[in-house]
């Protein structure tokens, strides 16, 4: 007898270290999306992904259901369209509403997904609308500046524009995480979005306001990852050489430029601010250029003839390489670059003096090396 309860108690035991097991939960209501699947997937980068879930909507309904593992940003598409969310163990729920409109004729179906869930959540999507807002002004910027019929009024407008909403972004940042210090929201999003805008200082004491519970998880570990990894690139470091592809076929290494003084320039086709900081950039070449000044423009576009067509239509008398795989360019991620136009000086050992540089700062730190 005494056996048999020996065995139940470990076998209750057992059962309940299962039931300790955390779970998360993703519930959704679809009306007429019987049929379609729902996926939930991991951003491995460079336009990579894992299928870590996915199914099948019936009944108007869905369900996921699995352990949670690390609480982290995972990308839930419906009917194609992506969502990021935090994935943890408070249920989130999904409204899917569908939105038809008709493009030139063509009835086009959109399925907005309206999605809550806990705190973290609601942290992440207040981020995430202060960002979208800050894209699509980017994005018309960046159609402003390919447009020739665009005047510098108009343009100088946009940009005041930009910079007031990228100020509110700001504030938005820095509200959230001074008032949750204490959620894996707050360390994605300084690793997601403050990283790439802001000074290493900053960051270091965003990261070190967060509670000891965030900064042993997951995300707070991740973060830690980064800001080692900005500090290879910081000012006082050596620059990491390289080796990428010219215009015309060779290979070009930033060591090749040893013991002149280099801009290395992060840039796009594509890119409105950086052509428009052209003009700048070409001021400061031509007055130290005599003296030992060189440049080297890091191209992240993946075509090309639209790459080559840059250099020759704005006249870019300096040198020029590129790995022709966009963001995925290996040397833009070795310097963490996020956004374009990216700027960093580099002196005559090789040492990285000065980031951020645009306008009137890049020709007062060129200056500097000159002893000017």
């Amino acid at each position: 007898m005494r056996k048999i309860v020996s065995g139940l108690l470990i076998g209750l035991l057992f059962v309940g270290c299962a039931k300790q097991e955390t779970m998360y939960t993703i519930q959704g209501e679809w009306e007429g999306g019987d049929g379609k699947v729902v996926y939930l997937k991991k951003d491995l980068g460079d336009k990579k992904y894992e299928i870590q879930d996915s199914v099948v909507v019936a009944n108007g309904s869905f369900k996921m259901q699995k352990p949670l593992g690390d609480v982290d940003e995972r990308i839930l598409e419906i009917n194609g369209s992506t969502n990021i969310i935090i994935l943890d163990s408070v249920p989130i729920h999904v409204k899917c509403v569908t939105v038809k409109k008709t493009v030139k004729g063509k009835e086009i179906e959109n399925v907005r997904a309206e999605i809550s869930g806990s705190v973290e959540q609601d942290i992440f999507k207040t981020m995430l609308l202060a960002q979208r807002d800050e894209m699509l002004m980017m994005l018309g910027l960046s159609f402003m500046g390919r447009d020739e019929n665009t005047s510098t009024a108009m343009q100088d407008s946009l940009i005041q524009m930009y910079t007031a909403m990228k100020e509110k972004t700001v504030r938005t940042i820095d509200s959230l995480v001074t008032n949750y210090p204490d959620c894996h929201a707050t360390a994605l999003i300084i690793n997601n979005f403050v990283i790439k805008d802001r000074n290493l200082a900053e960051v270091e004491k965003m990261y070190e306001g967060l509670t000891p519970r965030i900064k042993n998880a997951y995300l707070g570990r991740k973060l830690k990852t980064s800001i080692d990894n900005i500090k290879k690139t910081s000012i006082g470091s050596i620059a990491p050489d390289f080796t990428l592809q010219a215009p015309d076929g060779k290979n070009v290494s930033l060591s090749d430029y040893r013991g002149k003084i280099v801009l290395l320039d992060f840039w796009a086709s594509w890119c409105g601010p950086c052509l428009r900081e052209v003009p700048n950039v070409k001021k400061v070449y031509d007055k130290f250029h005599d003296k030992g000044f060189e440049i080297l423009s890091v191209s992240l576009d993946d075509k090309k003839d639209n790459w080559v067509n840059a250099i020759e239509k704005n006249d870019l008398d300096w040198g020029h390489v590129s790995s022709l795989k966009g963001w995925s360019c290996p040397v833009a991620k070795l310097y963490n670059v996020s956004g374009v136009p990216a700027m960093l000086l580099i002196d005559k050992e090789g040492k990285i003096v000065a980031t951020k540089l645009r306008g009137d700062l890049l020709m007062e730190k060129v200056a500097e090396q000159f002893g000017e």
